[in-house]
């Protein structure tokens, strides 16, 4: 995934950070150093998808979701936005597999979870 970094706000040692982790499969530490990189740089649309892959690897189907959902709605590239909508669709299906009393699955809620439908596998670009 490419991910660009053209500001002088932001460290750049953050983005190199966020890119490191990203590759080495460290999903957690990539999530602090992209929202570190995001407060500088809003609109940042690389690292905000790098942020919404990041949160699905952990499993934060909900993080995720909203996530690809902002930039799919806001990204003025099409190709960043494209790949948000598909990621969207992916990360609805994540999120409707499991009945759980309205609470995201992040919440660690304790509640016995029931299967709903299949979820498809994720789109290749996600991976």
């Amino acid at each position: 995934m490419k991910l660009t970094f053209n500001t002088m706000v932001a460290d750049l040692s953050v983005a190199l950070s966020a890119i490191d982790h990203y590759q080495a499969g460290r999903f957690t530490q990539a999530i602090n150093d992209l929202q570190s990189v995001l407060d500088f740089e809003p609109t940042n649309w690389d690292a905000r998808l790098m942020l919404g892959a990041c949160f699905y690897k952990t499993q934060q189907w909900s993080a995720a979701h909203r996530t690809f959902d902002f930039i799919a709605s806001k990204c003025s590239d099409s190709d960043i936005r494209t790949k948000a909508q598909e990621a969207v669709q992916v990360t609805t299906a994540k999120l409707n597999k499991w009945n759980t009393v309205g609470l995201p699955l992040e919440f660690g809620c304790d509640v016995e979870l029931q299967p709903v439908q299949s979820v498809r596998e994720p789109i290749s670009w996600l991976r």
